[in-house]
């Protein structure tokens, strides 16, 4: 990893899809539908001020890369969605920065 950079893919453990869970409404809100199936397939970290998460994530229609903020916990403030990358993706594309 660099410095200030997202690290290697990792796989995804109960606690990050709890973290990926917590935005779930906003990523709905963003794609327009309720999914059904909303499950991370693996994650990259950055920690700044707290850790930023980007997550390919399967829901009902595919796969899209999902941007997420986990800020530190003194601030007691919950994780918060950063952005949504919709492209076409696939289990084997690349987690990039968005």
């Amino acid at each position: 990893m660099s410095c200030g950079g997202f690290g290697n893919s990792k796989e995804v453990t109960a606690d990050e899809q709890a973290i990926l869970d917590t935005v779930k409404g906003d990523v709905e809100t963003h794609l327009g539908k309720k999914l059904s199936v909303f499950r991370a397939l693996g994650f990259k970290t950055q920690v700044v001020a707290g850790v930023n998460y980007i997550f390919k994530v399967q829901h009902d229609d595919g796969i899209v890369h999902v941007k997420v903020a986990k800020p530190l916990p003194h601030t007691n403030q919950p994780p918060f969605l950063m952005g949504v990358d919709a492209a076409q993706h696939s289990e084997d594309s690349e987690i990039v920065p968005f």
